[in-house]
């Protein structure tokens, strides 16, 4: 069977068609809110909740360095401008493949998973919105009943 422009089989846009316009209105409205979430998840995950700036940082301080012995050298370096200003650089100690992931096994295991990690953030997320969606009803049930309780008070009252 060809495929339509939504990419569903010609049989899977046949139900779709006979599905009503409110049964097609949620489902996309549900399909953008979890594609929504998926990419803030994907977004923030590792910068928020693993925190992967600040680990990486550790780990290559961490690392036991073999370039420059593990040693901050410092370069004596002439600028080409007429002038001639010399000046000293600190050059950091560079860290190979195999120091970074003999301290990353140890302290950052998150990188051996990447995939389990984003769906269980993912999962999280989604926990989230549902249960916000929960506390706006709830919210709204209380107004409205706090609505009607005021209002019945006050017609006692005027009709006193």
């Amino acid at each position: 069977s060809s495929l339509d422009s939504l990419g569903n089989t010609g049989e899977d846009s046949e139900i779709s068609r006979r599905k009503s316009w409110r049964e097609r209105r949620r489902e996309r409205r549900a399909e953008k809110r979890l594609e929504r979430i998926f990419s803030d998840t994907i977004k923030t995950h590792f910068r928020d909740e693993v925190e992967m700036p600040h680990r990486l940082r550790c780990s290559y301080a961490w690392a036991d360095k073999a370039h420059q012995d593990n040693k901050i050298e410092s370069v004596h370096v002439e600028s080409s401008d007429w002038g001639s200003r010399q000046r000293y650089v600190e050059l950091q100690p560079k860290i190979s493949l195999e120091e970074f992931k003999e301290v990353q096994k140890e302290h950052f295991t998150h990188l051996d998973r990447v995939g389990q990690e984003l769906i269980k953030s993912f999962r999280e997320n989604l926990l989230v919105d549902q249960g916000k969606g929960r506390q706006n009803a709830e919210l709204k049930r209380n107004c409205l009943a706090f609505l009607a309780v005021v209002s019945v008070v006050d017609w006692i009252i005027v009709s006193l």
